[in-house]
């Protein structure tokens, strides 16, 4: 039996026809499909910047170009935002003195994050309110005040750990709360070496760097309150006098004081990391000891995608040719 051309034609677009159709019905899926919630990993931090003087100090280099440790560590932050997956929550604070200021509550990552970029950015040393940086107060206050939320975020510190004025080793501030209560990471900025800290006008224009005779060397608490007698000291607990430390004649210089931030990191039972690289941050911040199981909205349009491109791989495979006439 013969086949005219156009028969042969005809039944070949009709073998076509059926996985071509399903192809394009599978692309149009891919498109419209939107993200469905499935089990997985989110994480949910508030992030907490050290806003104060030392934070100036231009010990990392980014791009071949000498930058500050806060704008080291808001590149890193902003870098590492690509790295959390959607359904996780991140916020912005502020330290200055020994208060925290919250800028942004935790918020979604995926849906807000040009909204997350822009806040960052505007973060500056010119916000800050008082300059002193009680860093140890600082740390202990944003716990406090992350642990009365019904689902506390992890809290990220972002600090050299300079203090200022310098702690007497006897008289430091105690944490009251429960280590490991609120899980955290502390991250300390800065290089090794003492560098000079920029001095900076009201309106960030730089007048040079601080002087020794302009910075308190040591810590002066425990001498005792203003205007009682010369002789008055403080005690400890056991009621033995505490002495004035001598001065350093280093506070005008600053470095990354990571034996502090360590200490202070086993206090609170945090997890201490310096600040080397943004992909050391991202990695950080996506470890599994803050991870949380939750429903988490995932893109799933891959999926039918993948079999459209396998239908039209199969409409079109080299053997699949125009049937032959029979005799």
């Amino acid at each position: 039996m013969m086949f005219s051309p156009a028969v042969l034609l005809a039944r070949a677009r009709s073998a076509h026809a059926l996985p071509l159709s399903l192809a394009a019905l599978l692309f149009a899926v891919a498109v419209v499909l939107p993200p469905l919630p499935l089990p997985g990993r989110s994480y949910h931090h508030m992030v907490v910047l050290d806003i104060t003087q030392s934070m100036n100090t231009r010990d990392y280099e980014l791009d071949g170009k000498p930058v500050n440790r806060l704008d080291y560590a808001k590149h890193s932050l902003g870098q590492s935002l690509r790295t959390l997956p959607c359904g996780s929550r991140i916020g912005w604070g502020v330290f200055s003195e020994y208060r925290l200021l919250a800028l942004m509550t935790p918020v979604e990552v995926c849906g807000n994050y040009h909204e997350l970029l822009a806040t960052l950015a505007n973060i500056d040393g010119q916000m800050s309110w008082a300059g002193a940086s009680e860093v140890s107060k600082g740390l202990f206050s944003s716990i406090r005040a992350l642990r009365d939320m019904e689902q506390p975020p992890s809290l990220v510190f972002v600090t050299d750990g300079h203090e200022a004025p310098p702690l007497n080793p006897k008289m430091r501030p105690s944490f009251d709360g429960e280590p490991g209560l609120v899980k955290g990471l502390i991250v300390g900025t800065g290089g090794a070496t003492l560098s000079p800290i920029p001095k900076l006008d009201l309106d960030g224009r730089p007048l040079g760097y601080w002087k020794a005779d302009e910075v308190v060397q040591s810590n002066t608490a425990s001498r005792g309150r203003g205007g009682n007698a010369a002789q008055e000291t403080m005690v400890d607990e056991s009621g033995l006098a505490i002495e004035s430390t001598r001065a350093s004649g280093t506070e005008h210089l600053s470095n990354l004081k990571g034996a502090h931030l360590r200490d202070l990191a086993t206090q609170t039972g945090m997890r201490y990391e310096a600040l080397a690289s943004p992909d050391e941050l991202a990695g950080a911040l996506v470890d599994p000891a803050f991870a949380r199981q939750q429903s988490v909205p995932t893109e799933l349009g891959w999926v039918p995608a993948l079999l459209g491109l396998l239908c039209l791989a199969w409409a079109y495979r080299p053997d699949f040719r125009q049937p032959r006439p029979a005799a």
